[in-house]
C-alpha cells in the first residue's frame, strides 16, 4: 500500500460487501454466527480492498501470584486488589485470586491448593490462620509470602499493616471527647487478631477516662452487614438506660449494618447514637449519614505488597524485611456527635 493511500475502514468493507458494519465486525472477531455465503462475501471484500485487521499480541505472563482474601464481597479488599493487580500488570505478572469466605478451614485448603499450581509467590490479606500455621507453611514450602494486616515475627515473612490498636484508641478518644461513655464495639470475628487489637485500643482509651468496656457491649459476629445488623439490634433491644450511646464497628460494612439497625429501631444517627467504622471504603462517605471512620491506604497497601513480593521473587530484596506500618487517619464525618443523654458508667 502506497504511502499516500488511504487505508480502507470497516465501513468501506461493509459498503463493498453490501452488509452492515456489525456483520463485518462479527466476521472479523468470529464472536457471533454469520451465514457462510455472507462470510465469504465479507472476506472477499476485505481482500479486494486490502483491509487489514489489527493483530493483538497476547500478554506474556512470566510469574503467577496467589492472592488469598477472607471476603470478596467486602469493598475493602476490592480496593486493595486493584493496587495488587495494577502493580502486577505493569510487570507482566498474573494474579490467582482465592476467597476463603471467612472460613479458616477453607483458607488452609486454598493455601495448600495453590501449591498444586505453578505459583511464584503468595499475598495473604487478613489471614485467619494462626501465626504458627503461617510460619509452618512458609518454612515447609519456601514460597515467597507477604502478609497484610498482620504482624508475624518471622524473618522470611514481610508484613504490611496499620496500627489497629492506636487507630481504635484515637477513635474511642474521639467519642469520649463527645461525652460518650457507654460505648459498644461490634467486634467481628472473635478469633481475629485484628479484631482483638482493635478492642485493646478501645479498652486503653476508655480505661484512661475511667470507663469500662463492658463485655455485653462487644458482640462478636460475622463481619458483614447482616452480622452487624443482628448484633446492633440486640444492643438496641436493651432498656434505654442500658444501651450504648455510641458504637465502633470492626469495619465499615459492619458500620453500615449498624446504621440500618438503628433506623429500623426508629432511632437517629448521630442524635441518638453515634457510629464509627473502620477502613474508609468508597461508600462510607456516601452513607446516610456519611460515616466517621478510620482510613486505611488500601490501594497503596496492595501496590506495595506486590512490589515487595516482586523483589522477593527476583531476589532483589533480603527476606528479613520485618513489617511496614502505614498511616490510618481518623476521618470525622456526620455519623458522630455529642452525646445527648446522661451517661452512667
Amino acid at each position: 500500500m502506497g504511502k499516500d493511500t488511504v487505508r480502507p475502514k470497516l465501513l468501506d468493507v461493509a459498503r463493498h460487501a453490501q452488509v452492515s458494519p456489525a456483520t463485518v465486525s462479527r466476521v472479523i472477531h468470529n464472536n457471533a454466527p454469520v451465514r457462510e455465503k455472507v462470510r465469504a462475501r465479507v472476506l472477499a471484500s476485505m481482500s479486494a480492498l486490502g483491509y487489514e485487521t489489527k493483530q493483538f499480541k497476547p500478554v506474556a505472563f512470566h510469574n503467577v501470584v496467589a492472592v488469598l482474601i477472607p471476603d470478596l464481597l467486602n469493598p475493602y479488599f476490592a480496593e486493595m486488589l486493584r493496587g495488587i493487580q495494577d502493580q502486577a500488570a505493569s510487570n507482566g505478572m498474573m494474579i490467582l485470586l482465592l476467597d476463603s469466605a471467612e472460613d479458616v478451614q477453607r483458607e488452609e485448603q486454598l493455601l495448600r491448593l495453590s501449591l498444586t499450581k505453578p505459583i511464584d509467590g503468595i499475598i495473604l490479606a487478613a489471614a485467619r490462620l494462626s501465626d504458627a500455621d503461617l510460619i509452618s507453611f512458609r518454612e515447609q514450602h519456601g514460597v515467597p509470602m507477604i502478609v497484610l494486616n498482620r504482624n508475624i515475627t518471622h524473618p522470611a515473612i514481610p508484613c504490611i499493616l496499620v496500627d489497629f490498636e492506636n487507630a481504635t484508641y484515637r477513635a474511642a478518644r474521639h467519642l469520649l471527647s463527645l461525652n460518650h461513655t457507654r460505648i459498644a464495639y461490634l467486634a467481628g470475628p472473635a478469633a481475629s487478631e485484628a479484631s482483638q487489637r482493635r478492642r485493646r485500643g478501645i479498652e486503653t482509651a476508655l480505661k484512661e477516662a475511667g470507663v469500662v468496656l463492658r463485655d455485653e457491649w462487644c458482640p462478636a459476629s460475622f463481619p458483614n452487614v447482616s452480622g452487624a445488623f443482628q448484633a446492633m439490634s440486640a444492643l438496641l433491644a436493651l432498656p434505654e438506660a442500658e444501651r450504648p450511646t455510641a458504637a465502633l464497628a470492626y469495619n465499615d460494612i459492619m458500620a453500615l449494618g449498624a446504621l440500618h439497625a438503628i433506623r429500623v429501631h426508629r432511632l437517629r444517627v448521630p442524635e441518638d447514637i453515634s457510629v464509627v467504622g473502620f477502613d474508609d471504603i468508597a461508600m462510607a462517605a456516601h452513607a446516610n449519614p456519611p460515616l466517621t471512620t478510620i482510613a486505611q491506604p488500601k490501594y497503596r497497601m496492595g501496590k506495595l505488597a506486590m512490589q515487595m513480593l516482586e523483589q522477593m521473587i527476583t531476589r532483589q530484596a533480603l527476606l528479613g524485611a520485618g513489617y511496614t506500618l502505614l498511616e490510618s487517619p481518623l476521618i470525622v464525618r456526620e455519623s458522630t456527635a455529642p452525646c445527648n443523654v446522661g451517661n452512667e458508667r
